[in-house]
């Protein structure tokens, strides 16, 4: 104990940043001996420095007699910093006992990077529980950041309760649902996408077909070709590019022919890309004559897929 009150008085006095790192390092070593006297310095002490590097080397410490202090601490401490190293600490120290008190954070914090941290933390705890029950939260962040948790979690029994909040009325909701299904190769999630590729929002039907880029397969593809012809740009970019990453055959015709048409060079020449992508040799005819008469932008695209994915020597 005495170690630890000259190493803690240490860590909040010195002016020298190496003896203090030091100093804390030697707290972590020291261990569960330590925590009393470090969990006092991070709910009482002066300055939010010492309060933060206190919260730090709880969590390296790694035992679950500090979730209390931890979890008060993130929930009073004045500094926002402070708290967010809290939150940190908290999934450090990976109990499923702080799960609450995170989520808590989320909901009240008022700073945003607590709630983000408190929500990666609950994320590195797979806290699908708690996340569960933010889907419901009233705040559009909060839904928002439960929804990409569960999806980081790849947590499949939320796919219903995820799919009803492509209704939601916030965009990045809508948004963060369509990423979601994403995370899984299914009937399902084929069925909301399908639904979020209807969406008001470009946004939305751009990332719906992202999430079609990671499921691939035919169905995929059948989708994102329709979206070949919406109104917006980024959307119809977004389907050329994720055609390629599908990489199913099926794309070769409309492919071949957004490249040769009239939309925006940049489309077009992301249209020679998937193009490659596909390694259909059916294309290469394709592109050579798109590296002869296309626009320059086209034609650099059309000569990295003939070069680096078919091995044409032009």
């Amino acid at each position: 104990m005495d170690k630890a009150l000259e190493l803690i008085k240490l860590l909040g006095q010195s002016d020298d940043y190496f003896e203090r790192q030091k100093a804390a390092w030697a707290l972590v070593n020291l261990g569960e001996s330590a925590i009393d006297v470090v969990a006092k310095a991070l709910e009482g002490g002066e300055f939010s420095d010492l309060r933060y590097k206190s919260a730090w080397i709880l969590g390296k410490i790694g035992n679950p007699r500090s979730i209390e202090p931890l979890t008060r601490a993130m929930l009073n401490d004045p500094d926002h910093v402070v708290r967010e190293w809290c939150a940190a600490a908290l999934e450090a120290l990976g109990s499923p006992k702080a799960a609450p008190a995170l989520a808590l954070a989320m909901k009240r914090d008022s700073s945003k990077d607590v709630r983000l941290r408190a929500a990666m933390a609950l994320r590195g705890l797979k806290a699908a529980k708690e996340l569960r029950e933010l889907l419901r939260y009233a705040e559009p962040e909060i839904r928002g950041l439960a929804i990409t948790g569960l999806a980081k979690i790849g947590h499949r029994e939320s796919l219903d309760e995820v799919g009803s909040l492509l209704q939601d009325e916030d965009v990045e909701v809508r948004r963060r649902a369509a990423g979601y299904m994403g995370e899984f190769a299914c009937d399902e999630a084929l069925r909301y996408l399908t639904c979020a590729l209807q969406d008001s929002e470009p946004a939305v039907r751009a990332e719906a077909l992202k999430s079609l880029g990671e499921i691939k397969g035919e169905r995929a593809c059948d989708l994102a070709l329709e979206a070949l012809k919406d109104e917006d740009w980024q959307v119809r970019y977004t389907a050329v590019t994720t055609l390629g990453e599908i990489g199913h055959n099926k794309a070769l015709e409309a492919l071949v022919e957004v490249m040769f048409g009239t939309d925006d060079e940049e489309i077009r020449a992301w249209a020679a890309w998937s193009l490659g992508e596909i390694k259909d040799p059916r294309a290469v005819e394709h592109l050579k004559k798109a590296y002869r008469t296309c626009p320059m932008e086209v034609m650099k695209k059309a000569r990295d897929s003939l070069v680096e994915v078919f091995k044409v020597e032009l």
